[in-house]
């Protein structure tokens, strides 16, 4: 987009958006509607080629910038267009010349009638100066513009207290322009002022230093100072109760503004942390800061003028708006809400004051990464992630606490409510992050523990934080949120209750009206609430809450009814899901974007079957049938190739339906008019394209669901009982909708490719009953006017006709001849003279019937401008239905998914899963790591739990054996099976498990204060608190962070409970103490990670090799090559000898005292020779060659 500058008679540029409001020129009504592209161009290639007519004119005090050239002649460019320069008085505060230089600003309609004074000056200047200089950003080469340091607007100077000193003040003469002659004469008039100025000229340029970096005026405001700024209320940065999303602006300052200017400030001063994307015609602009943060991120160029500036043309709205909103930016959209000509009638009916006379702009929406929703401006993009805002409220009881929580994704209107207790390590809080992480947090301020600051800091680092107040009168509360909902949403009439179910459990039972919270669901109501008051200051409650969906949150390890059943248990496993909290989710890369399990099954087509697989993995199931049904289906997907890609090519183009639909629903939202929401009145320059972009999705939706009606066709010979639910009608026994009488109707209600062209819903008969009725109205009032005719001409007896047109229709026109028999009824209207002379007349009959014509067309255009608006309302009524629909795809394209990545796989089973057992075990055969590369990974087996085998296996192995990499492969492979997909290995036979524990890695946590020690004991603290003899627990090398005989002792402990707990476990260890303590217990089963040695005796430790077969073998490892690993990291050779000496002196001095031990031992047993003596003895002796072996 291109900008023209101001000059001023002597060529110094003036600061246009500032100039531009204080005095503004008779509004040009051939101006208030917006310009193409194609004329823009033009008017700017015109402009660029006066610059040749002026070159000698020599600017003051001008920033430095490349010019545009143009090729056509400038003297017949001159002639084809002539711009107005207003030449106001001098005075203290104002500019001596202003202009209407910029194209955009004379579209946005900001100007106002002038009052007689104005006029006079806008008279006296009909012939003012031509306009000489514009800047195109898009063609200039250095995107940042020199600034004379010592020069800017008298506005800046007075408000900034950077006055010159009075010798470096130069006065000059005010150049006068003469009143008539051409645009030449005036032109060398003045060159010869410009000449005049010199001396000023001279001393600006000498004293500029252009090299100096720009300093602009903003950044010079007395109340922008890092040491002087306010919130509104006047509190500092330091003040608990500062605000940072508002600033104090002096009142002073405002005043001595135009009204455009003081318009943009009062608005950035109650959005001081967004950007204002500020309407101004057909363009939206920064200013200020905002500027230079369009600058920074967007590649802006700053636009001429003495101001930072910069900006672009409405339809790259979505565009510019997603980069700063993704870079973390909060964008708020200001919209012009009235037309110059509605501001004026708006001045006429009050006093009006000079801050009165520029049109209306309203904040219409605020974005950023957590209150995104799709409108008519911004497209639904790629990203198939939901964007979560959280609100958190927090009840301290000191070593744990009590949370509500309320998560939203706002643009599809899912609300997630809940309560809970939770421990002092906050692992509920964490796995609900880790499930749904959220891109915004709320909470309100110093109401947080310091542990949730913890979480805040670390594990939310890098989201977005708002804090809400947590005092005055916008305090959220569990009050306040009932009854907001029941008076804007929920407000039945007599017995009837519309409360959503989620919602009427969390009211207390006693109120029937539903204003009083039930005990337990207090907080999570007043997160609710939290939520509503962040979207509702964001300008989103009308179009999100009338499509909320709530669901009630309950964590994955509370079960519902745990209050009132005690906790007894068998066998039966609980939960209808297994719990996979956040350590287990990142150590096992669960979810994540790379080389997790996720992304290795994420073969879905769509983008709602990819955030289902998300969930599925997160949370997998418990349900014997409902996993035995995934696996029947993946088999027959798998049965039949061809049916599976014809499946994936039909999903593949699908769109993003639950987006879209949610979209469809704010399209057809009534409550933003009813509310009186800015969007119902903004004044959108491209609202046809948008209308056409609506419609054309709308279009391609139903398109979407008329293709998926093919899929009852597809699978009717399916036999798998799940395939059939989700594919076939419920006259054939399924789940899945019947959606064929809203498409025919929805085909048949307008012309598809009138509204795909022209944006405008062309309606067929039956679309619309209100419509129909119109149109009946106008066809009886029609009728009534034949009849009436028929019945003139009867009366005249000749033929006689209407005539006229809008307001003077209807008028009958009978000829001369006949217009004797008109009576006193029949009013004279006109007459007709020539060759065939009539007169025409009214009558009391024809304007009763005009009125009643012109009050049917007044309600069917009324009809037609909200009939887009009805259609997509219509479309929304059925909502359930399409969200079945759905529902059943989603599902479908994630066994189709499934079935497509064991089609992938070399080897691949069905696990066969049985349901919980007195003892829980697991049989695997040749089991491979999903994420690795087949081809190359040597598959394991392992037995726990089986009549031969224990259920805690304790596991040694050489270092980088693969131990790790063997506890990871058994816990995937779990979560693949209880999602009910194949999985890869030979065979897998398990029990059902309800929790994963991990505690693999070493890590510490500097940001919490957390040792490596410590967080390996938080986690180790996690298992022995929750976990059941059902779950599978994953211990790598625990006390490894404290003294050997410290972590040894902690390890034996928590192996001795776990062994007694029965449940499935895999102990990797390199305290070979262990496996003395356990290698006889047969509560425990002992195996290691096999390798082949050469030169293992060898005095040369650095002879030693060490070949890693990376396979799960029975027995215990002797020893953990930790040298070979020191060989393998590169350490020096002298390094290894000395420590492999000193290794052997420490195991001399062990044996010893084991050695002394057993002589002891066997002494007390005395004479008597038993089996127990004699193996005493024979381990004496193999203690001994031991021994002999650590001489160095």
């Amino acid at each position: 987009m291109s900008k023209k500058l101001n000059t001023s008679a002597g060529g110094t540029p003036k600061n246009t958006l500032f100039n531009y409001f204080a005095k503004s020129p008779v509004v040009d009504k051939k101006k208030l509607t917006p310009s193409n592209g194609g004329e823009l161009q033009k008017e700017n290639l015109q402009n660029r080629n006066l610059k040749g007519v002026n070159k000698e004119i020599k600017p003051a005090a001008r920033r430095k910038l490349p010019e545009a050239t143009g090729d056509s002649d400038p003297e017949e460019e001159i002639g084809k267009r002539k711009r107005k320069r207003i030449v106001l008085p001098e005075s203290e505060s104002e500019e001596e010349y202003e202009s209407k230089s910029e194209p955009d600003f004379s579209d946005d309609g900001s100007d106002y009638q002038p009052d007689a004074k104005e006029a006079t000056f806008s008279e006296e200047s009909a012939s003012g100066e031509e306009e000489v200089d514009i800047s195109d950003p898009d063609t200039e080469d250095d995107p940042t513009p020199k600034k004379n340091s010592k020069k800017s607007t008298k506005n800046f100077i007075n408000n900034n207290n950077n006055e010159e000193p009075a010798s470096k003040k130069v006065k000059m003469e005010t150049p006068v322009l003469v009143t008539g002659g051409t645009f030449m004469e005036k032109l060398q008039q003045l060159q010869s002022n410009a000449k005049k100025d010199a001396a000023y000229d001279e001393i600006v340029t000498t004293t500029s230093n252009l090299d100096e970096p720009v300093v602009w005026p903003h950044q010079k405001l007395d109340f922008l100072q890092p040491d002087k700024i306010k919130d509104k209320a006047g509190r500092r940065p330091d003040h608990p109760d500062y605000d940072k999303s508002t600033l104090h602006v002096p009142e002073k300052f405002l005043n001595s503004l135009s009204p455009g200017v003081r318009q943009w400030w009062v608005l950035k001063s109650d959005n001081f942390d967004c950007v204002l994307f500020f309407k101004v015609g057909k363009f939206y602009e920064l200013y200020h800061g905002d500027a230079d943060v369009g600058v920074n991120e967007l590649g802006f160029t700053y636009m001429r003028g003495e101001f930072a500036h910069s900006g672009f043309p409405e339809i790259s709205f979505d565009k510019m708006s997603s980069i700063l909103i993704d870079r973390g930016y909060k964008i708020a959209r200001v919209e012009q809400t009235e037309t110059p000509d509605m501001m004026t009638e708006r001045c006429k009916r009050i006093k009006a004051t000079k801050f009165d006379k520029v049109v209306a702009r309203e904040i219409c929406q605020i974005t950023d990464r957590g209150t995104q929703v799709f409108g008519s401006q911004c497209a639904i993009g790629p990203n198939h992630q939901p964007n979560y805002m959280l609100a958190i409220v927090e009840q301290d009881a000191g070593s744990s606490s009590k949370y509500g929580i309320c998560f939203i994704d706002t643009s599809i209107g899912d609300f997630h409510v809940g309560e809970f207790d939770d421990d002092k390590s906050c692992s509920r809080l964490l796995t609900l992050i880790s499930h749904n992480m959220p891109v915004l947090l709320l909470h309100e301020k110093a109401a947080l523990s310091s542990r949730t600051q913890q979480i805040l800091r670390t594990v939310l680092g890098g989201i977005l934080k708002e804090q809400l107040p947590g005092a005055g009168s916008q305090l959220c509360s569990a009050e306040k949120t009932l009854k907001l909902l029941a008076e804007r949403y929920y407000a039945g009439t007599g017995q009837e209750d519309n409360w959503p179910l989620v919602l009427r459990t969390m009211q207390s039972d006693t109120d029937h009206l539903g204003l009083t919270p039930a005990e337990p669901y207090k907080l999570a109501l007043k997160a609710l609430g939290q939520c509503i008051h962040y979207i509702a200051k964001c300008k989103l409650e009308p179009k999100v809450l009338p499509m909320a969906r709530y669901q009630l949150y309950v964590p994955p390890d509370q079960q519902q009814d745990e209050i009132t059943k005690p906790k007894v248990t068998a066998t039966a496993l609980q939960r209808s899901h297994m719990v996979l909290d956040a350590t287990t989710l990142s150590n096992l890369r669960i979810v994540g974007e790379e080389h997790s399990l996720l992304s290795t099954l994420d073969q879905c087509c769509t983008k709602f079957g990819k955030r289902l697989l998300h969930h599925w993995l997160c949370a997998p199931s418990c349900d014997l049938t409902v996993l035995r049904e995934r696996q029947e289906a993946i088999g027959e997907l798998l049965r039949q190739p061809d049916e599976l890609q014809q499946l994936r090519a039909l999903l593949a183009p699908m769109p993003d339906f639950e987006r879209h639909l949610a979209q469809i629903h704010l399209f057809g939202n009534k409550y933003i008019g009813q509310t009186e929401h800015p969007d119902s009145r903004a004044i959108l320059f491209e609202e046809k394209l948008y209308n056409k972009q609506k419609l054309r999705s709308f279009m391609s939706i139903l398109k979407g669901f008329e293709t998926l009606m093919q899929l009852p066709a597809m699978f009717r010979q399916c036999e798998a009982k799940l395939l059939q639910r989700l594919t076939q009608l419920p006259s054939n026994g399924g789940n899945y909708p019947d959606l064929s009488k809203q498409l025919k109707f929805f085909e048949n209600a307008f012309d598809h490719e009138a509204a795909a062209k022209d944006g405008v819903v062309a309606p067929q008969p039956g679309m619309d009953s209100d419509y129909d009725e119109v149109l009946q109205r106008i066809a009886e009032v029609e009728k009534r006017l034949k009849a009436y005719l028929i019945e003139q001409e009867r009366h005249f007896g000749c033929r006689v006709i209407y005539f006229g047109s809008d307001k003077k229709r209807y008028q009958l026109e009978v000829p001369e001849t006949h217009a004797h028999k008109a009576t006193k009824s029949y009013a004279l209207e006109g007459q007709v003279k020539g060759k065939k002379p009539a007169r025409r007349y009214t009558t009391t009959e024809t304007k009763a019937l005009l009125k009643d014509m012109q009050q049917a067309e007044d309600a069917r255009n009324t009809l037609l401008k909200d009939l887009a608006r009805r259609l997509f309302e219509k479309f929304s009524i059925h909502y359930e239905q399409w969200k079945q629909c759905i529902d059943c795809v989603a599902t479908l394209d994630v066994l189709a998914g499934l079935a497509e990545y064991a089609r992938q796989q070399l080897v691949i089973c069905v696990p066969e899963l049985v349901s919980a057992q007195s003892q829980p075990f697991i049989e695997l055969e040749e089991g491979y790591h999903p994420c690795a590369n087949p081809s190359t990974y040597i598959p394991n087996g392992l037995q726990l739990g089986t009549e031969s085998e224990a259920p805690l296996s304790l596991l040694t192995g050489p270092n980088m054996g693969g131990k790790s990499t063997l506890m990871r492969q058994l816990g995937l492979l779990v979560v693949m099976a209880q999602i009910g997909a194949h999985i890869p290995a030979a065979s897998c036979r398990l029990s059902l498990v309800d929790r994963i524990f991990t505690r693999l890695g070493a890590q510490d946590d500097i940001l919490a204060g957390h040792s490596t020690f410590l967080v390996e004991l938080n986690e180790t603290s996690l298992i022995l608190k929750h976990a059941t003899s059902n779950s599978l627990v994953l211990l790598d090398e625990l006390g490894r962070g404290t003294a050997t005989y410290d972590g040894t002792a902690i390890a034996a402990s928590v192996v001795n409970f776990l062994a007694n707990l029965k449940c499935r476990t895999l102990f990797s260890t390199h305290y070979h103490n262990l496996i003395d303590f356990f290698h006889m217990d047969k509560r425990i089963t002992l195996g290691h990670m096999a390798c082949m040695v050469e030169n293992e005796d060898n005095t040369d430790p650095t002879q030693e090799t060490v070949t890693f077969l990376y396979k799960y073998t029975a027995g215990a490892c002797p020893k953990s090559y930790g040298f070979n690993a020191a060989k393998l990291a590169g350490m020096p050779h002298g390094i290894i000898k000395r420590a492999y000496e000193l290794s052997k002196k420490v195991e001399a001095i062990a044996l010893q005292r084991k050695i002394a031990a057993k002589i002891v031992t066997a002494t007390a047993l005395g004479d008597k020779m038993d089996n127990t003596k004699k193996e005493k003895l024979k381990n004496l002796k193999d203690l001994l060659t031991q021994l002999k072996l650590c001489q160095v």
